[in-house]
């Protein structure tokens, strides 16, 4: 297969990454992957060293596809490809391949790393090449890498490309700091509606059905439900938190994933002032984001299921109240998702069913005293109306003797994907039911899609599960707490009623006890979660009583797709070639990115509204004329539509702020004529200063530090490079930066800070650390923009906890009083601290620090990173942080120590110590 030539206007995109080092921010869906190629095609000679950054696996499996494709051009060279090294590969083969030449495709933390040790030969290196510029900060390892081969090889381009433009366009001047870390001036923009991408891709018309299909119902109702919650969440955390505006923190922004981190960015500084409570609304946030997009991508019975998973992963402890995480769930709105979610997929008989019905349900592995409802999502509906529409056309077009490529389903995920198999796949496959007549209307029918009789199944089963889990919890907990069977019928027709009143009540009444508060009838969840229990435990019953029906209606029970009639016979008749004008692809949006030049469809059916595969369509229009139909499915007035006409109109204002942006674009330059990075030349200032006034000279040499491979994933090496720091990575096996031959530092975040005191490790790298050097300190370290505080306010206490973090460390601390712990804010104010601990101190020693700590080799590991072990050794009198060492070397566990006599103690310690512990040991109780 061939590729097709670039357009006009990619084209045009290459022709001035080439002329000269620029951002090119391009639109997504208009082939940036291609320009990327294209790109990659031109530096991938061994004449020259070009370096390939933040490209993820998927690029680079798509540019290894691109250059066996134009290899089979004769304008290719043979040799041209691109070498990739992961952390697999060894500092020897990674020179051999630096002196080779080529494109490169390196991870950034290996590439600074042997540019600092000398590793790449720089004098050889022609570029970068910068993929998902949108990503690089000014504490990122790319922008270390970059400040590094500027400093090496002035002559090196820069070129940088990313497809989101709306990144550059969050905080204060967000591109003019990203062109500062890049080190550019020139920025290229390329949205949608510049005039040579319009006159591409409009050249040709392409043939566009939008179907709007309406939602049902119950579709409407969970929609209006989570909208109100989220609009009341949204309410309070603005009026309680003070702290967000309410034009921009709306429930529409709230729709899309970078509206959680957008919150998080702004109350990060006030975290520990927080509420528990408005901590949890922000989690809960993202959890009602996502029930709103499975409202229209998941069927009726996965939609309940996730739901009731959220339902009792809030429920708290039998006897404990609701957590802030289950605020939402107190709700009427959240009632009302419960409640019509449950209506969509099925409902209780109020009398018992006939016979023949029930011997039905119990055959399918279903409850005898429940109605199936499931609701069939409309589109899959519409998709078969479409297919049987297409199979015709096709049909039609082979009779001709007309060349009917495949058609080609879109969905926006791989779960929908499969949903969609497996409707066709059973599209005629139903079940039938016996029925009483009240319960047959527009909703309820006795004939079901056996896909979604199947996905029932499972969801029983899988509450008969969860039941008895829950159970077990209970049991445990509280004994002898059951109630009867009345009372929870009572309880569950109490909650059934109310759940009615409420959902029929005056709007004017509704709006009035949401827009209180999120807590209004804050009975709700308890109620919902009994409700949940009860009904768990009524199925796992049932489930438990039809163990031995159907097995085959089982095996499937928690698959899509529907294999009951497999035979390992019947290979030929479900597999084998089929002509295109039979075929039927579905693929997700993110599954391959070149699908429509490898399958060059005919029809596409896009199941689900997404703006990048629209412009690819049109790019593919535009390249052949072999696509006859496109079908264009949305949900009417759904929260999808709102999120993709959300979308649409986000980037285009994206791109009108930053062709404005451009406009006034102010870049400084140092003194060299390139661009000065941000807060580099503030971090240089603080620490020359700092280290001038030390030495009383204007001219010194930059200090060093010993800096341990592993910590380049952290932004505080980067940082001690911009501001001035000699930086020398080795692998050390006693802390992580090494300040002096005397001082050596052990770095922690705080996730990494609590789980090293959980697991013991902090406390064997203390040792360590205090055993091989005269000064230790542990750095805690907070992100830049966090709140800088180790608890909240609410969890201080005056009591001493093991599990308690404050109480770790003061052990830490009475454990090893020669440990210092310092308390930095931020990775910008660690480079001012280390500025200060160098002071009057000389430069320390790579040999040695990498020989530190490598003769505890021959210590039994179990005895150096068993915490309890060590903890228990240590508290025998006359074993002291100076010999318990020595023990170690000798016997390998506590048993050994206590068998071993007198005289053998006194091999391994002094007189004195091995006849404490001796004694200790040995002495009568």
């Amino acid at each position: 297969m061939t590729l097709d030539p670039l357009l006009a206007f990619q084209r045009q995109v290459l022709d001035g990454l080439l002329d000269e080092d620029a951002l090119c921010v391009v639109a997504r869906g208009l082939g940036l992957n291609r320009i990327l190629a294209e790109l990659a095609r031109v530096c991938a000679t061994p004449r020259a060293l070009v370096f390939l950054l933040n490209a993820s696996d998927q690029d680079e499996d798509d540019l290894q596809h691109y250059f066996m494709q134009m290899r089979s051009g004769e304008t290719t060279d043979e040799a041209s490809t691109v070498h990739i090294i992961k952390n697999e590969t060894n500092a020897t083969l990674r020179a051999r391949v630096y002196r080779q030449g080529g494109l490169i495709s390196v991870t950034s933390r290996i590439l600074i790393v042997d540019l600092l040790n000398d590793v790449v030969p720089s004098e050889l290196i022609t570029g970068v090449i910068v993929h998902n510029a949108s990503r690089v900060t000014a504490e990122s390892i790319e922008a270390f890498v970059l400040r590094v081969i500027r400093q090496q090889n002035k002559q090196a381009f820069v070129k940088a490309l990313s497809d989101a433009p709306e990144t550059f366009t969050q905080g204060f001047a967000p591109m003019d700091k990203t062109l500062k870390v890049l080190g550019l001036r020139h920025v290229q923009l390329w949205p949608r509606f510049h005039v040579a991408v319009q006159n591409d891709l409009s050249r040709v018309e392409t043939p566009v059905v939008e179907l709007r299909q309406p939602q049902t119902r119950a579709m409407i109702d969970l929609q209006q439900a989570v909208l109100d919650c989220l609009s009341a969440m949204i309410s309070e955390l603005c009026s309680t938190t003070k702290l967000l505006d309410a034009e921009t923190f709306n429930v529409e922004s709230s729709l899309f994933r970078y509206f959680d981190s957008m919150v998080k960015r702004r109350l990060n500084p006030y975290w520990h002032r927080l509420s528990g409570r408005a901590r949890g609304m922000v989690s809960d946030l993202t959890l009602l984001r996502r029930v709103a997009e499975l409202i229209t991508t998941y069927d009726s019975v996965s939609l309940l299921e996730y739901l009731d998973t959220l339902l009792l992963s809030a429920k708290s402890a039998p006897g404990a109240l609701p957590g802030p995480a289950a605020s939402w769930m107190g709700t009427d709105s959240a009632n009302i998702l419960y409640s019509v979610a449950r209506a969509r997929t099925f409902v209780r008989a109020n009398e018992p069913l006939p016979e023949s019905t029930q011997a039905t349900l119990r055959t399918l592995g279903l409850p005898d005293n429940i109605v199936p409802v499931l609701e069939v999502p409309p589109k899959l509906e519409v998709l078969a109306n479409i297919l049987n529409e297409i199979g015709v056309l096709n049909h039609a077009a082979v009779a001709k003797g007309a060349d009917s490529g495949p058609a080609l389903i879109m969905a926006s995920s791989a779960r929908e994907c499969r949903m969609i198999r497996s409707y066709l796949s059973s599209l005629h496959d139903y079940v039938e039911l016996d029925i009483p007549q009240q319960y047959i209307n527009d909703k309820h029918s006795g004939r079901h899609p056996k896909m979604m009789v199947n996905l029932l199944r499972g969801f029983f089963k899988w509450k008969a599960q969860a039941t008895g889990i829950r159970g077990n919890s209970s049991q445990s907990q509280r004994p002898g707490s059951t109630a009867t069977g009345s009372q929870n019928q009572q309880r569950q027709g109490a909650i059934t009623g109310s759940q009615n009143q409420m959902r029929h009540a005056p709007s004017a009444k509704r709006r009035r006890v949401r827009g209180a508060s999120v807590a209004a009838g804050v009975r709700g969840p308890r109620a919902q979660a009994d409700v949940l229990e009860q009904e768990s435990s009524d199925l796992a019953n049932t489930i438990a009583a039809n163990d031995s029906t159907d097995a085959d209606s089982a095996d499937d029970a928690d698959e899509y797709l529907d294999s009951d009639d497999w035979t390992p016979n019947g290979f030929d008749e479900h597999f084998g070639l089929l002509p295109n004008a039979e075929t039927i692809i579905v693929h997700s949006y993110a599954s391959e990115r070149n699908v429509l030049t490898a399958l060059q469809p005919t029809h596409i059916i896009m199941f689900a509204p997404d703006a990048a595969f629209i412009r690819q369509v049109e790019m593919y229009r535009a390249h052949s004329d072999r696509l006859q139909q496109v079908y264009f499915l949305v949900y009417d007035n759904s929260l999808e539509e709102q999120r993709y006409l959300s979308a649409m109109r986000r980037e285009r204002e994206a791109f009108e702020r930053l062709i404005g942006d451009k406009a006034t674009l102010v870049v400084p330059l140092d003194e060299r004529g390139t661009m000065a990075s941000p807060g580099s030349r503030l971090l240089q200032t603080v620490a020359n200063r700092t280290l001038r006034s030390a030495r009383n000279t204007d001219a010194m040499e930059p200090a060093t530090v010993i800096v341990d491979v592993r910590e380049f994933r952290a932004p505080l090496a980067s940082l001690l490079h911009a501001a001035g720091f000699r930086v020398v990575p080795r692998t050390l096996d006693v802390g992580d930066y090494v300040l002096h031959d005397g001082l050596v530092v052990e770095r922690k975040s705080l996730p990494d800070l609590i789980g090293s005191l959980r697991s013991g490790r902090l406390f064997n790298q203390a040792a360590a650390m205090t055993r091989h050097y005269t000064s230790a300190a542990l750095l805690v370290e907070f992100e830049v923009n966090a709140s800088f505080s180790l608890q909240t306010i609410n969890g201080l206490t005056d009591t001493i906890s093991p599990s308690a973090i404050s109480s770790q460390l003061s052990m830490l601390t009475l454990t090893f009083p020669r440990l210092r712990i310092l308390w930095s804010s931020s990775p910008y104010e660690t480079v001012s601290i280390f500025a200060e601990l160098k002071q009057g101190q000389g430069e320390p020693d790579a040999e040695r620090a990498v020989g530190v700590g490598q003769d505890d080799g021959a210590v039994e590991r179990d005895s150096l990173y068993n915490a309890a072990s060590v903890a228990l050794l240590q508290a025998v009198p006359g074993v002291t942080l100076k010999n318990y060492q020595i023990l170690a070397r000798q016997f390998r566990s506590m048993r050994e120590v206590c068998e071993a006599s007198r005289s053998d103690l006194e091999m391994v310690l002094d007189a004195g110590p091995a006849k404490q512990v001796y004694e200790f040991l040995h002495q009568a109780s």
